[in-house]
């Protein structure tokens, strides 16, 4: 079986605890501009998909999403900072991937500056090898481009990487670029739906879950 050298993180969900502050964004922005919020469900159910995407869902006013996304933008910069939360664990499981030799990219539907604002928050930074964001690649998530682009910038092939994540659209993302596939138990969304339009070849219930994945796939060998 091939070396799995790579792992592929999204962010929001995966690496980090952001669903409030998306949430919180998303019903300020709509009640500022529309008057209304929508279930909490239904913002959560958009949370992987570039923002220009989630709003035209979730306003059904395309004609507004550019004077929304700038609504957006603003209240999430003046909240970032309080309202991102670690998930346990990832802490822990970052520097130990980094022992093993493995390389870490973080794919995301974020623009830069958020994402490596929400990386600094979180002590993340020493441990990333690259980023592929939003304004990367003209298609995002669920199409394969993110996750190739990934693969090319760290310089490995698509099935010697894990794509982790937890939306449906990560995951097929991942098997659309010919990934590994690992969804995490501990998503907000509905695991259902994870399951079925996702179809992950593997599920882990705590981000440390991902060493004994590792060490299943790789037979316990190095890396390096």
């Amino acid at each position: 079986m091939t070396l799995i050298k790579g792992i592929l993180f999204d962010f929001d969900g995966t690496l980090a605890n952001t669903i409030d502050l998306i949430v919180a964004t998303f019903e300020h922005t709509l009640q500022t501009r529309l008057g209304f919020k929508p279930p909490r469900q239904d913002i959560i159910n958009t949370i992987g998909l570039p923002l220009a995407d989630a709003l035209d869902i979730l306003s059904q006013r395309p004609d507004l999403v550019l004077e929304l996304r700038k609504l957006y933008g603003e209240f999430n910069a003046a909240n970032h900072d309080t309202m991102i939360k670690p998930i346990p664990g990832v802490a822990e499981l970052l520097p130990a991937l980094k022992e093993r030799g493995l390389k870490i990219a973080i794919v995301t539907s974020k623009k830069p500056p958020m994402l490596e604002r929400g990386m600094r928050c979180l002590d993340m930074l020493p441990y990333v090898d690259t980023i592929v964001s939003v304004v990367d690649t003209e298609r995002g998530k669920p199409y394969a481009d993110p996750m190739l682009l990934a693969c090319q910038r760290l310089q490995l092939a698509p099935e010697e990487c894990l794509c982790v994540g937890d939306s449906p659209f990560d995951i097929q993302s991942g098997n659309a670029a010919g990934n590994i596939t690992v969804a995490v138990e501990y998503t907000c969304l509905d695991w259902s739906t994870i399951m079925e339009q996702g179809k992950p070849d593997y599920t882990i219930a705590k981000p440390m879950d991902l060493l004994s994945l590792m060490d299943k796939l790789n037979g316990n060998k190095k890396v390096r």
